[in-house]
């Protein structure tokens, strides 16, 4: 074959192969680029779909916050609402309750105290250590306390004052051991001296007749003869009775018709 002749042919040969050269140059690249593109479909396209759930479930989650906290706001609103609707009805049943016993107080005045002045006073005073001995009342000379004057509350006699000031007075209760008051039989008229014990619920009542009239029931007044307390003053009733040492005297034992632990307002027989 002439040179020329193999010449063309390398040159043909040499162009074949550029032109195969520059097609696959020309194929790849959108072949890569197809792969990229999914490759990045492949990641983001989850990536977007769980960016927008978790911003979804952000906002929910920032919804039930905001309704939680709301709840939370009203609840506390309530509460207040209850406490404040219970304090007043706590003042309104202390006050009905006030009433109820300033009421009795004054039954009972009209009923056994007609003939005396009489002043009502708080309690604003009373000792821890011995709680039925003494109490303290709002009410003093100014208002025309004296010593001596006997001390009611609703249920009947509490004790007589034994310490007066300006505007305060002490009183001693029937349980103190060294109360002792003048009583008597409101049935027969038996007499004797109602003592204290320091308890509450008993009273120790020692008669100056072995043979007195006394039964379970009957009801212990002032008998007003030791000239300090007006007679008639409902005092207890009889629990049970028996002999005294020796058999000597006779004995009984009281309860009080005032309740001496609960004291609140009392009322003063001025004399």
């Amino acid at each position: 074959m002439p040179r020329r002749g193999v010449l063309r042919l390398y040159l043909a040969a040499i162009l074949v192969l550029g032109l195969v050269f520059l097609e696959s140059a020309t194929v790849r690249p959108r072949v890569s680029v197809s792969r990229v593109s999914g490759l990045v479909n492949g990641v983001l396209l989850p990536l977007e779909i769980g960016t927008h759930s978790a911003v979804q479930w952000g906002a929910g989650a920032v919804g039930m916050l905001s309704q939680a906290f709301t709840a939370e706001q009203q609840n506390v609103e309530l509460k207040a609402q209850v406490a404040r609707l219970e304090s007043k009805l706590a003042t309104l049943q202390a006050v009905q309750s006030d009433n109820g016993r300033l009421k009795l107080l004054l039954k009972l005045r009209d009923r056994s105290l007609k003939k005396f002045h009489t002043l009502a006073a708080p309690v604003v005073g009373r000792s821890p250590v011995n709680w039925l001995d003494q109490v303290v009342i709002a009410a003093g000379s100014d208002q025309g306390v004296k010593y001596g004057d006997p001390v009611l509350s609703y249920g009947g006699m509490v004790g007589r004052v034994i310490a007066v000031g300006g505007q305060s007075a002490a009183v001693m209760l029937l349980p103190d051991p060294e109360s002792a008051i003048g009583a008597m039989v409101a049935r027969s008229g038996d007499a004797g001296v109602l003592d204290g014990n320091g308890e509450a619920s008993t009273l120790k009542m020692q008669f100056f007749a072995a043979g007195a009239n006394v039964r379970r029931g009957d009801l212990i007044v002032t008998s007003g003869l030791d000239g300090t307390l007006p007679p008639g003053v409902p005092l207890g009733r009889v629990t049970s009775t028996g002999q005294g040492d020796f058999g000597l005297v006779h004995v009984a034992d009281v309860a009080p018709l005032a309740n001496l632990d609960r004291l609140d307002t009392v009322l003063v027989v001025l004399q």
